[in-house]
């Protein structure tokens, strides 16, 4: 039986157009600062699969959730205090409502820390910079909490950073605080400068910065964990979702950030140490000039997870 000339018009078609998508390319270059040990991506079974792992990437979705209040989503609410942006400093957030600078969001699945710059903005002492953030107290709530950098202690946070600051758009979310009387300030925070996430150490003073990202995209949901080991720091961060659970399986290797050549960060003993969840926003209204009490201009995160551990 002869074949018609239209049906090897047709099949010459289909494989010309399978060659096509087959030989697309979808590398990206690589962060030249650091290396992010990722575990090996699995092939794509189907072009179609292609195509939805690039939608992923900087996924700002979750699942709906059903908080009322900021301590609905606190694993244990008496461990922290906050301090808000007017200058005021709240022991109770097991009991605290909504307001302005910490509140559920529409979803009800995460914390929204907000810190508008205003005129009236207060601050904490050393500091001009303004804040809507966790401060780490006792597991009880008696009392603030200090500690040393032996042992082994854990912070976890998954969170979006989703507002900058209009002229000084500068945010920390997540910090290890040291001892100051000591200089250490500051002593590893993730912070986001325009669209560059870094790790900073005390503004550059007990190392120089880390890059993790100098695309981070405002609203992409990541996951980071600081563990300082008998002086030795660590982080951890992805953007799969995929890191506490990996991490509390103890297979979490390939999210450590690794920084001239180690994946030890910096190994440094001090003490008077806690941790900070929120939103420690870098500007104030000298820096934004007549930006100052735009409703626009403020920093915000919204971390929808988080806990801090010691051994």
């Amino acid at each position: 039986m002869l074949l018609r000339p239209a049906f090897y018009l047709s099949c010459l078609f289909a494989f010309m157009l399978l060659g096509t998508v087959s030989c697309s390319n979808n590398e990206t270059d690589a962060d030249e600062d650091i290396d992010i040990l990722m575990p090996e991506e699995e092939n794509a079974d189907t072009d179609e699969e292609i195509v939805d792992d690039e939608v992923e990437e900087g996924d700002t979705s979750m699942e709906e959730g059903t908080a009322l209040i900021p301590a609905d989503l606190m694993v244990n609410c008496d461990q922290w205090k906050i301090t808000y942006p007017d200058g005021e400093e709240d022991k109770t957030l097991c009991d605290e409502d909504n307001n302005e600078y910490f509140f559920v969001n529409d979803d009800k699945n995460g914390i929204v820390f907000k810190a508008p710059i205003r005129s009236n903005n207060g601050t904490t002492p050393n500091s001009s910079y303004i804040r809507s953030e966790l401060r780490e107290r006792t597991e009880d709530g008696d009392s603030d909490i200090y500690w040393t950098t032996e042992g082994t202690h854990i912070v976890y946070a998954k969170q979006a950073i989703t507002h900058l600051p209009i002229n000084k758009d500068d945010l920390v979310a997540t910090q290890i605080h040291g001892d100051k009387e000591a200089g250490i300030d500051d002593s590893m925070v993730l912070r986001l400068e325009g669209s560059h996430l870094f790790l900073s150490f005390n503004g550059g003073q007990l190392r120089e910065d880390v890059t993790i990202s100098t695309s981070y995209t405002l609203g992409t949901i990541h996951e980071v964990i600081f563990e300082v080991i008998d002086d030795k720091h660590y982080c951890y961060y992805s953007e799969d979702g995929t890191l506490k659970d990996k991490f509390d399986a103890g297979t979490a290797s390939d999210y450590l950030v690794e920084a001239d050549g180690s994946t030890v960060l910096m190994d440094l003993a001090y003490e008077d140490s806690y941790f900070k969840i929120g939103n420690y926003t870098q500007s104030n209204a000298e820096r934004e000039g007549d930006d100052t009490d735009d409703e626009n201009n403020y920093g915000e995160v919204v971390v929808y997870d988080f806990y801090a551990t010691h051994d």
